[in-house]
């Protein structure tokens, strides 16, 4: 066989070879969209659409069905009622995002050094608060906090606090929400945050135990700066989260009359709007606002952490 006919032959394998590869990436790309079909479906139901219809809602006096402009907005904006709001919910997601980020990372590490068996069980153990609803907590820690039926009773009183209402005013509502919602949502981030750790390259946890790293530097080393981003994922969600707080101010009641919170948050304030004072249009508004921030604030983390940068 001549050096033409050979060179030819390569070159027509080559062609073939990138034809297969060439249809097999587009049998895996129409594949990867019919996976992502449900999904997609669903978040435009739920997701896009529904905001969508709220953005545009707020642009129209919902009582009357008349075109307004920005009425709803300024009217949101002109409530005074709205910057306590603001402030209430700012400080609960302040107190939460940071016992989150802190607490979660601390026990995944723990959990990460220690047995596998121990692990899982301890993991499963913390991930069962979240398997119950919000407003089961929420009940939950009322009895919890309160000193007359508290299993840490001895403490409460040690602290000086001796009915509800002082535990309450000691540790304030934005602390008291907090620790609500660290609890419910604390064990299925250390159940994700378990996979990350797990997922790490052994033969780098191997070298650094060969260079005399104990288990503090390892976990604060190596394993720390290597889910860095799953902690930051978790910043995200847990502001977008803490800024629809309802559930927990809203059951407030139940502790007693006096202890009310009818418009502590933003979303109660959201509801208030629509189901006792009929306009949804001031609704719409006040919802499409706390959307547009959710989604301003997590681009200027994202884009400020370089998020989505390959390493």
């Amino acid at each position: 066989m001549s050096i033409a006919s050979t060179t030819t032959h390569s070159a027509a394998e080559a062609r073939d070879r990138a034809r297969r590869a060439k249809r097999k990436g587009q049998r895996d790309t129409r594949m990867s969209y019919l996976l992502l079909a449900p999904y997609l479906l669903l978040l435009m139901m739920f997701g896009v659409f529904p905001v969508a219809y709220a953005f545009g809602l707020s642009f129209f006096d919902t009582i009357e069905m008349v075109f307004w402009g920005l009425a709803n907005y300024d009217f949101v904006f002109q409530d005074f009622r709205i910057p306590a709001s603001v402030a209430n919910v700012l400080s609960f997601v302040a107190i939460w995002v940071g016992l989150t980020m802190v607490g979660v990372a601390i026990l995944s590490l723990m959990l990460d050094s220690i047995g596998r068996r121990a692990a899982n069980t301890l993991r499963t153990i913390y991930f069962l608060p979240g398997a119950v609803t919000s407003s089961a907590i929420v009940v939950l820690w009322l009895f919890v906090l309160d000193p007359s039926v508290s299993p840490f009773q001895p403490v409460l009183h040690a602290i000086g606090w001796d009915t509800r209402a002082d535990v309450i005013s000691g540790i304030g509502l934005a602390g008291i929400f907090a620790i609500m919602a660290y609890f419910s949502g604390s064990g299925g981030w250390i159940v994700v945050f378990g996979g990350a750790l797990s997922s790490l390259p052994a033969e780098v946890m191997e070298a650094a135990r060969v260079d005399g790293a104990n288990r503090f530097q390892l976990a604060t080393r190596i394993k720390l700066p290597m889910i860095w981003k799953s902690l930051v994922l978790m910043g995200i969600l847990s502001f977008a989260g803490g800024l629809q707080l309802f559930v927990e101010p809203q059951l407030m009641g139940l502790a007693g009359p006096q202890f009310a919170q009818n418009d502590w948050s933003l979303n109660q304030m959201a509801f208030q709007y629509a189901f006792r004072m009929g306009d949804f249009g001031a609704s719409a508004a006040l919802s499409t606002l706390l959307v547009g921030a959710s989604i301003i604030i997590a681009l200027v983390i994202v884009f400020a952490t370089k998020f989505y940068k390959l390493d």
